[in-house]
């Protein structure tokens, strides 16, 4: 009898013990999930921000051509020089400006439409402007009823021929001929497009253009499909969809191959299988389909669906980021009611098991502090570990210094071969830089083509040894892409890390050294101190 009532308790506990596991377990998803809530409300928030910047300066271009027309601008002298490409029937112009201008199959006359082509240059001068703003701009037209179209940037001449081909996007003959008939003046979306003159998908804001009564012409802001994929910031969103009125979509599934989609066509196969469920979604609607989650919101400022998707991998490894504690805790009841003939076995099993546990969660770590392009830290990673190398300063009373690099000319990699060819260059240009550190030495992406490297325990003078041979390393190094020889070199600025300065202090020291260098010529590394020290020598000869 007491060796049944020893039985049944042991497994009445055991019960017990599943039972408060997958209520915790259930309690812990519900949390993950509205995590996951959280951060795509937040994402969606940060993309309707965005897309009212480019309302913003839209409107600016608007406005500017707008004023030229009611003030009864006068027209400038502006003297184009075009050259006629007979076998595609255009002249584009041959200036140093920053943008082209192109007239397609002849070159009016007309005064009007010479005012027109004022107008659309006193517009352009916003154009580099908006540019910087807006990183992700890949062109901002005005395309003229009368036959021109001023482009920024400058468009490479082995791109001439696809320039006719602007006029033949849908949404361009479409807008031009209703505001025609009926006049219309608000801005307008496109649907997701390829892009004529390139390899990324576009989607264009865009707003006509009157003088009076009389449609002009159009004026868009074309954005790569960069400003919406990766301004996904999220640990949970595993998968992104916005979708157009034509239900084209935009996700990280179709950002690699730039190819356009139809939604139902790049769904993962379990959401496909009952993607009868999605049109009946309500906006923050969430649906658990197969061994995923979908959330659907509808954009504000724009005439799309959007979906965010994680699937149940996603949510386990964040539930176990929470939870260590109370699992091995629950691993470890588990072993003491399971009996002492097996108690040793069991324990080692799992410990193991724990250690396998924390082993995931210190990988889900490192890739969240990694970089996915180069493998080098981002500034999350960087930051954290330089803040314990602070702390480590602090107690052994050493310095150290960080070194701001940057690309030079790392546009025209972009420009001339294609944005794969800059991400080439970005992987190429980390690989050269860690063979040629120490072990200690850390890189990281600082953003775009800049990077930092932590030199710990390295004074000032040590560090600009450092810089200089690394500067030299990839300056010697000579990249293939795609059987293209390329060359790359680098400006950097050097600046020393104490416990009397922030981190955030020394990067700006470091950058500022590294704009002299890029305004001297750049290829060469410069030093805070030296600047500093030139700065005073100056001050006192007066």
């Amino acid at each position: 009898m007491k060796k049944f009532w020893g039985k049944f308790l042991r497994s009445t506990a055991v019960i017990c013990l599943f039972i408060i596991f997958a209520v915790n377990y259930r309690f812990e998803m519900i949390k993950s999930i509205d995590k996951f809530k959280k951060e795509s409300d937040e994402n969606h928030s940060f993309m309707d921000q965005s897309i009212s910047s480019v309302n913003e300066l839209l409107s600016i271009l608007e406005t500017s051509g707008t004023m030229y027309y009611k003030k009864n601008s006068r027209v400038e002298n502006n003297d184009f020089n075009f050259k006629y490409f007979q076998k595609d029937n255009i002249y584009v112009s041959t200036d140093e400006a920053e943008r082209t201008v192109v007239w397609i199959d002849k070159i009016s006359s007309s005064w009007a439409v010479k005012k027109e082509l004022d107008m659309s240059e006193v517009i352009a001068t916003n154009y580099g402007n908006i540019s910087k703003v807006l990183p992700e701009v890949a062109y901002i037209y005005y395309v003229s009823d009368s036959g021109f179209i001023n482009i920024f940037p400058k468009v490479p001449k082995e791109k001439y021929s696809l320039l006719k081909d602007i006029n033949k996007l849908d949404f361009i003959k479409k807008k031009l001929s209703i505001n025609k008939k009926r006049g219309e003046t608000e801005p307008f979306w496109s649907e997701i497009y390829k892009d004529p003159l390139g390899d990324d998908l576009l989607i264009t804001r865009g707003v006509p253009v009157y003088d009076g009564n009389t449609l002009k012409g159009l004026i868009t802001i074309g954005l790569k499909s960069d400003f919406f994929i990766k301004k996904i910031n999220s640990n949970l969103i595993s998968d992104f969809f916005l979708v157009d009125g034509r239900d084209n979509a935009l996700s990280s599934r179709n950002f690699d191959t730039k190819e356009v989609s139809k939604f139902y066509d790049i769904l993962p196969k379990k959401i496909y299988e009952k993607r009868y469920k999605l049109p009946d979604m309500q906006p923050c609607d969430i649906e658990k389909i197969g061994k995923y989650y979908v959330y659907y919101e509808q954009s504000n400022s724009a005439p799309w669906r959007v979906y965010y998707v994680t699937n149940i991998l996603k949510l386990n490894s964040e539930l176990l980021k929470g939870n260590l504690v109370f699992i091995a805790f629950w691993f470890m009841a588990l072993i003491f009611l399971y009996g002492s003939s097996k108690r040793k076995a069991v324990v080692v099993d799992s410990q193991q098991t724990i250690e396998k546990l924390q082993i995931m969660l210190r990988k889900i770590d490192k890739e969240v502090e990694k970089d996915f392009l180069t493998g080098a830290y981002n500034r999350k990673g960087f930051t954290k570990i330089t803040n314990l190398e602070l702390d480590r300063m602090k107690r052994y009373h050493i310095d150290a210094c960080v070194v701001m690099m940057d690309i030079d000319h790392f546009k025209k990699f972009n420009d001339t071969y294609g944005h794969a060819c800059g991400d080439f260059v970005l992987k190429s240009f980390v690989k050269v830089v860690t063979k040629n550190i120490r072990l200690s030495d850390i890189v990281g992406r600082w953003g775009g083509e800049e990077f930092l490297i932590l030199l710990p325990e390295t004074d000032y003078k040590g560090a600009l040894l450092a810089a200089e041979k690394i500067r030299k390393m990839v300056e010697r190094e000579t990249f293939y892409y795609h059987k293209q020889s390329l060359k790359i070199t680098v400006t950097m600025g050097v600046s020393n890390l104490n416990v009397r300065k922030t981190l955030e202090k020394t990067v700006e020291e470091a950058d500022e050294a590294m704009y002299v260098g890029k305004k001297d010529g750049r290829n060469r590394v410069v030093g805070y101190q030296d600047i500093m020290s030139k700065d005073k020598d100056l001050k006192w000869k007066k």
